[in-house]
């Protein structure tokens, strides 16, 4: 959102970030409307979470622990192609809990919740998250943006006024004000002299060297 916008003043920055918000949700409004009007419910990213963890979900099998067939152990199938060992998962649906940490991070259904539903004969569809849904994500991008006027016709100013702080104005020549916080480490014990880079000896540099007449 900031790109190219940094060594700009602060009022450009604010218009520049205002300007950019409004292209994106006028932008990001538009795809919602188009997805909804071609019929998807869910976002683009919870349809292939969910596509790819329902074929995941083919190679596993399923425990039961209880008679509610709310608390399962989900087992990963032997494949001879992988070497690793099989993975063992326990899933509570009542709880919306799975110990491999995915659906809770995510709030989708992962492989091992997939199959535990398709087991206990329920549609996972009622373990998504409606935050997903293309018609609560179509209300985020309804408030829109409202178009700046000129100057003129802003109403005055009542607030604080900010001014800037000149001592860390940056040098207009030479290097810049270093804004590190010093420490004891940073003291040098006494001040040290030049030496010369040609002999080595102080009271002169190499392009003062007396007894270098190609230096002269």
């Amino acid at each position: 959102m900031l790109k190219k916008t940094r060594n700009l003043p602060i009022s450009s920055i604010v218009l520049v970030t205002y300007t950019r918000c409004n292209i994106y949700f006028t932008k990001r409004g538009r795809q919602i409307i188009a997805m909804v009007s071609v019929g998807h419910v869910y976002s683009e990213y919870a349809t292939n979470f969910l596509q790819d963890a329902d074929s995941m979900s083919n190679t596993h099998r399923v425990i039961e622990f209880d008679r509610n067939t709310t608390r399962l152990k989900v087992e990963k199938m032997v494949n001879l192609k992988e070497v690793r060992p099989t993975g063992k998962f326990v899933v509570r649906l009542d709880e919306r809990w799975c110990n491999c940490e995915n659906f809770q991070k995510v709030h989708l259904p992962c492989a091992h919740v997939i199959i535990a539903c398709k087991h206990a004969h329920q549609d996972f569809i009622m373990y998504i998250s409606p935050h997903y849904r293309l018609d609560v994500i179509m209300k985020v991008y309804d408030n829109l943006f409202g178009e700046l006027r000129h100057e003129e016709y802003w109403s005055p100013y009542q607030g604080p006024q900010v001014w800037p702080y000149l001592a860390t104005e940056r040098n207009e020549r030479g290097h810049p004000n270093s804004g590190r916080i010093r420490i004891e480490m940073d003291i040098r014990e006494g001040r040290q002299s030049r030496k010369c880079s040609y002999c080595r000896i102080e009271g002169h540099t190499r392009n003062h060297y007396p007894n270098n007449t190609r230096l002269r």
